[in-house]
């Protein structure tokens, strides 16, 4: 098991010791962690549990053992994650990193909404170069650069396309 820790930023400056605020259990192998923007939502990916999690920002830190609010089973070992459309979907890099045998790596779609809701939250995939990993979304939100570790390359991907 991972944890995720909740850290005053202040207090990690001039108090180290004392900055850990909370912790909670998550997944096995927690890879990448990203914050919704109105500061509601933390989303981690497991690469060693194959899930996408959501947590409540605010439990996280009043009520860390009913934070988790949403899980979405992913592909193989999924790492790098970025909101598109305004905070609607979340891409998420399923990487396959460790070539399971009949596992293809690719990007997963995750509508944020179903998620948060308990439904079936995937609504598309896509192909990939080989062990897709980070991702950085360009400042006019319309390209996803997704850099291929296996391959070697970085792919460009038009956001409007995406399911």
């Amino acid at each position: 098991m991972g944890t995720l820790a909740v850290v005053d930023m202040h207090k990690a400056t001039a108090h180290p010791k004392s900055s850990v605020l909370a912790t909670v259990n998550v997944g096995c192998g927690p890879a990448r962690v990203i914050a919704s923007d109105d500061g509601k939502h933390v989303w981690v990916t497991t690469g060693g549990g194959n899930t996408l999690e959501a947590f409540s920002a605010d439990r996280l830190r009043m009520d860390p053992k009913h934070a988790l609010i949403a899980k979405v089973r992913m592909g193989q070992i999924p790492l790098g994650l970025a909101f598109i459309d305004n905070g609607k979907r979340i891409v998420v890099a399923n990487s396959n990193r460790d070539n399971v045998s009949g596992a293809v790596p690719g990007l997963a779609v995750i509508d944020v909404s179903k998620a948060l809701a308990g439904q079936d939250a995937v609504v598309g995939t896509i192909r990939s170069g080989a062990a897709p990993r980070q991702f950085a979304l360009e400042p006019n939100g319309k390209t996803l650069l997704v850099t291929n570790t296996g391959s070697d390359q970085v792919e460009a991907v038009n956001v409007g396309q995406l399911p």
